[in-house]
């Protein structure tokens, strides 16, 4: 959290204050909490072993790593992060949308298990200013 507090992603809140990651910028406000229930029995996952404990994510959630955005697959194949992909149960993924009210205005994004992730949500506009997955690259 902006205030260095720590809080599961699930405890998040629409109007909560983050910590971007990035010193320019360095607080964001959550516009919106996205919950992805999975409906199927198992799903591929990207795992980053952090001192915060396992971060779990969908294989093309964007991370900023070693001075670039890559999805979360592309970082564990590409650098010495501990972690791996895989095939696993999981009931819901969450993701933020950081400052999406008010698009450039910042990073839009938040520090989750100390990595920084991007919190562009589900919201276009944002993702077609800041193609961070492939897919939205392949949109431009």
């Amino acid at each position: 959290m902006a205030d260095g507090n720590l809080k599961p992603i699930s405890d998040v809140m629409k109007g909560d204050s983050v910590y971007t990651g990035f010193p320019d910028d360095g607080v964001g406000l959550i516009t919106a909490v996205l919950v992805h229930k999975v409906s199927k029995p198992e799903v591929r996952v990207g795992i980053i072993s952090t001192p915060y404990g396992d971060l779990v994510g969908t294989p093309s959630h964007p991370i900023f790593f070693e001075g670039q955005w890559m999805e979360l697959e592309d970082a564990l194949a590409a650098t010495n992060l501990s972690g791996s992909v895989e095939v696993r149960s999981v009931d819901f993924f969450y993701n933020l949308e950081v400052d999406g009210d008010i698009p450039g205005s910042s990073s839009h994004s938040y520090v989750v298990n100390g990595i920084i992730a991007s919190g562009l949500g589900d919201n276009v506009e944002l993702n077609t200013m800041y193609a961070r997955q492939k897919v939205w690259k392949a949109e431009a």
